[in-house]
């Protein structure tokens, strides 16, 4: 390959490069050497709302006097939105207890189980939350059976509430268990 071919190429690929791994903003030479229709099936690949990414791309590309290809764009991201509108994809935000892409499949095949999937994860996000935060009162309280300042009362209980968030954390792993099988297959 000649130096200056070399040389024009490989900015390009890097620029792609991070483009396809889901950048929100964009730096001045990846502005120049943009495919606006691979930006937009990126950016719906990802449930990414098109009007607000595509105002942030024009304000960084702004910089270099380059103007987004907004047809283009719209067009990638079209034909990116269905690869999101996914049970798979409603289950990963779910789990994740992200809800700011809930929207992203509104009036799209998919919608459904994408919605559906969505608010299992979402339940599972919670009982995980709940087990996470019962873990760590039993700690705290584990913690303070050790002070030598306690009187009996306070010891006894202590100790009833031990069993009980014992008991609390059986029924969250169970129910865990079951909410996990709705995991899309």
């Amino acid at each position: 390959m000649k130096p200056a071919l070399t040389h024009f190429l490989w900015p390009a690929v890097g620029a792609t490069a991070l483009l396809l791994a889901g950048c929100t903003s964009m730096t001045p030479e990846q502005c120049k050497v943009a495919d606006w229709y691979q930006v937009g099936l990126e950016d719906g690949s990802h449930g990414e709302p098109p009007r607000s990414q595509l105002a942030d791309y024009a304000k960084d590309c702004a910089e270099v006097g380059v103007r987004p290809d907004a047809e283009r764009y719209r067009a990638g991201w079209e034909a990116g939105i269905p690869r999101f509108c996914t049970p798979y994809s409603g289950w990963r935000e779910g789990t994740q207890g992200s809800t700011s892409k809930q929207d992203a499949c509104r009036g799209r095949p998919g919608e459904g189980a994408f919605a559906m999937a969505l608010g299992a994860g979402l339940q599972v996000h919670r009982t995980q939350q709940s087990l996470n935060s019962n873990d760590s009162e039993i700690r705290r309280l584990e913690k303070r059976l050790q002070d030598k300042g306690l009187n009996d009362k306070q010891r006894a209980e202590t100790r009833d509430r031990l069993r009980y968030l014992d008991y609390e954390q059986s029924r969250l792993r169970r129910l865990l268990a079951d909410q996990e099988r709705m995991a899309p297959r």
